[in-house]
């Protein structure tokens, strides 16, 4: 059928017998509806939409890191001294962090189909995967540290999250290679 359904008209009772013999569903009016087709249920890639909808979260909350006090910037473990003797340099570092981790969220949301693909998709999942885990491995230097100043545990805890994050995209980023190298996933997800 390479008309649309409403290119049909009135037909002939064998015509209406031939459609229903295509697939088509012929109404008491005679017009020949197009055959419903059947699609594949699609899964979404739940690892890429958490850690894409963390990772926004992430910047929105880095970007308010413009108001904090500098007690609170010091317990986070940012550079409380440069919010208060340049807070100018202070809002610029928290703007650009924020807008790299938005678009890390952003590429997550482009490789689960939430939004269009962007550029260099792969790569850059892949590159975003990388500096999660990287990020989050430095648990493991800082677990003796942690040991010794029990204090410090905020830290362990910040690399443990970026550790999650990253295990989320390298699941999201596996399903999508997977997927895309053995037809059969397609249907599925």
């Amino acid at each position: 059928m390479t008309q649309s359904w409403f290119a049909y008209r009135l037909r002939s009772h064998s015509e209406q017998q031939a459609a229903d013999s295509q697939g088509g569903i012929v109404s008491s009016s005679g017009v020949l509806s197009p055959p419903q087709v059947s699609r594949p249920i699609q899964t979404p890639n739940y690892a890429l939409l958490g850690g894409g909808y963390f990772s926004l979260a992430f910047a929105v909350f880095q970007v308010t890191g413009i108001w904090w006090p500098s007690s609170a910037i010091r317990y986070l473990g940012g550079p409380a001294e440069l919010s208060v003797q340049r807070p100018f340099l202070y809002a610029f570092l928290c703007l650009t962090i924020g807008a790299i981790v938005a678009v890390f969220g952003l590429y997550a949301l482009s490789g689960a189909r939430k939004i269009r693909p962007l550029p260099l998709l792969r790569t850059g999942l892949i590159t975003i995967t990388l500096i999660y885990l990287l990020r989050g491995l430095l648990f493991i230097p800082q677990l003796p540290v942690v040991m010794k100043n029990p204090h410090l545990v905020r830290f362990l805890i910040f690399s443990l999250i970026s550790l999650f994050v990253g295990i989320l995209y390298l699941l999201g980023v596996i399903r999508l290679y997977r997927q895309r190298h053995n037809p059969s996933l397609k249907k599925r997800s």
